[in-house]
């Protein structure tokens, strides 16, 4: 099966999700994960765990990374790919080259609100964080959305996805701006639906 035609079907599976059977999740962040400007939000599929030592890869074909000129400084699309890496391995998944010899496929969309608006997002996503602190009238920041998905490849299933909504400040030092993209994706995937979590609940 072609990426392209993978990517359509896993599109089309997402739409009926979005109709029955996902579970909902916001997060319940402890004093230690609270950073100002965050929203983030989570759908699972109740009917799909991922065990440990599950193998995963990149999806090239849905992955979207927009970038913008007054962030030309800041390397966030290789931030990102190294932080959801980092972020499987601590849940124990292993991460191989090529999707046809992995268990599970992962994207994500990155974008500012300039490039990809709430609309935008809510229509092809199907869930939106909904963050209405970033302020409208400072030409410094601007609301920034990231949306990561996960498929089974096995049977095109959507497993799991989560958005997360911050405002991006392009005067932000290097080092802050990594602090910031490592709380953010970590945060994320305090959801993301292993054998262990699925078991617990």
């Amino acid at each position: 099966m072609s990426y392209k035609i993978f990517f359509k079907s896993c599109l089309a599976t997402l739409a009926v999700f979005l109709i029955a059977g996902c579970v909902t999740e916001t997060i319940d962040r402890s004093p230690s994960m609270k950073f100002d400007s965050t929203a983030v939000i989570a759908v699972q599929n109740p009917n799909i765990s991922i065990k440990k030592e599950s193998t995963f890869a990149w999806l090239p074909e849905a992955m979207r990374f927009y970038d913008d000129a007054r962030l030309d400084t800041a390397p966030l699309k290789t931030m990102i790919n190294e932080e959801i890496i980092k972020n499987l391995s601590e849940k124990q998944m292993n991460f191989v080259a090529s999707s046809k010899d992995a268990e599970f496929s992962i994207a994500y969309t990155a974008a500012l609100e300039s490039s990809l608006d709430d609309e935008t997002i809510i229509r092809r996503f199907g869930l939106l964080p909904g963050n209405s602190q970033v302020p409208q009238d400072d030409s410094n920041i601007e609301k920034g959305s990231l949306i990561i998905y996960v498929f089974e490849n096995r049977t095109n299933a959507i497993v799991w996805r989560s958005a997360a909504q911050v405002g991006v400040k392009f005067d932000m030092v290097m080092d802050e701006r990594k602090a910031r993209v490592e709380r953010v994706i970590k945060e994320m995937f305090q959801t993301l639906p292993t054998e262990k979590e699925s078991l617990e609940k």
